[in-house]
């Protein structure tokens, strides 16, 4: 390449990283924003949230973003050891359907129960807190295709156990992950959900350029950076996990119908090079499987709860994610944002 060339290219580089960094100063802003219209303590704790996804790549700007350290209040003591309070009779019928659910067999009749166990957690008399079931199912109505209808009705549950209950900002966060993510009807206008929103936003845009290298159990390296224009499908799971499980070999049933399109599948485990290939010994996926031992790339995304899935196109900008287990038709619907077809 000529210097004249390459010149050019460095001169096209700097430009990117400069709007990238722009687009990054702009979404931090808006939760700084905001945050300042969020009742009580949520907006510190949207900003805390915030400035810790910036650490590591944009230190400056969440030091900017950091609210201040709250003066040190004295701790309650805590009581002594004993039997832990019963929960109300109607409290405890609700745990108990929420516990069954993984182990009912169709999403259907997951979305039945769901349905069900919405109504009866808006039914609790006051009092009674309204915000640990309603949390505990949205992290459930996730898991695989459920439908509309039981996503709305855990949203419009949450949403009520929030106003009904002390402020909670990783309720909020949850909200909104089903409102960005999952497209469930957003409730009306709520500057905590927006703030949370605003926080998901900003870290979905630290993740348009978020490049890294992994081994693969093949031995080979394998950089996001170098798979432009191919559509990337970056997939985080686990032996152990259930979901993840479940939803593999839709993934390489998908592989293999859209590898000649230019799909590319990469499936990335934090677990031991040892239990990862001894799961996989009695089962064969095409795709390349990742290691990640020391969970820096699980932490470039965020990744506290798996399987979670980031979709790439091929341009290498973020077309999509998902939050939770996906079944063959909500992956067909992700690759058609990012043009795959």
């Amino acid at each position: 390449m000529s210097f004249s060339r390459l010149a050019t290219v460095s001169v096209l580089l700097a430009g990117l990283a400069a709007a990238d960094i722009d687009a990054v100063k702009q979404a931090a802003e808006r939760v700084r924003q905001l945050s300042e219209k969020a009742p009580g303590s949520l907006g510190a704790e949207f900003r805390a949230m915030a400035a810790k996804s910036l650490q590591p790549r944009y230190p400056d700007l969440a030091n900017q973003l950091s609210p201040p350290a709250p003066p040190a209040t004295p701790r309650p003591a805590m009581p002594a050891g004993g039997p832990r309070p019963v929960p109300p009779p109607e409290l405890a019928a609700i745990q108990k359907s929420i516990g069954q659910m993984r182990g009912l067999p169709t999403d259907d009749d997951r979305a039945r129960l769901v349905l069900e166990t919405t109504t009866a957690i808006r039914a609790l008399p006051a009092g009674i807190a309204k915000l640990g079931p309603a949390y505990s199912l949205s992290n459930l109505v996730t898991e695989g295709d459920l439908g509309k209808d039981a996503l709305n009705a855990v949203a419009a549950t949450l949403t009520l156990a929030l106003r009904e209950s002390p402020a909670s900002a990783a309720g909020y966060i949850q909200l909104a992950r089903l409102v960005r993510y999952e497209h469930a009807t957003p409730p009306p206008p709520n500057p905590a959900l927006d703030a949370a929103i605003a926080v998901l936003a900003l870290r979905d845009e630290m993740l348009q350029n978020a490049g890294f290298t992994l081994t693969g159990l093949d031995g080979k390296s394998y950089a996001l950076d170098g798979l432009r224009g191919h559509v990337v499908l970056l997939n985080f799971w686990a032996t152990w996990c259930p979901p993840c499980r479940k939803e593999m070999p839709d993934m390489e049933k998908l592989y293999r119908q859209f590898e000649k399109q230019g799909l590319v599948v990469l499936a990335v485990s934090d677990e031991k090079r040892e239990t990862v290939e001894k799961y996989l010994a009695e089962r064969h996926y095409s795709f390349p499987i990742l290691l990640d031992p020391d969970r820096k790339v699980n932490d470039t995304f965020s990744v506290e709860g798996i399987p979670k899935s980031f979709l790439f196109d091929r341009q290498g900008k973020l077309a999509a994610q998902a939050i939770d287990m996906r079944t063959e038709r909500q992956f067909l619907e992700m690759f058609r944002s990012a043009g795959l077809e």
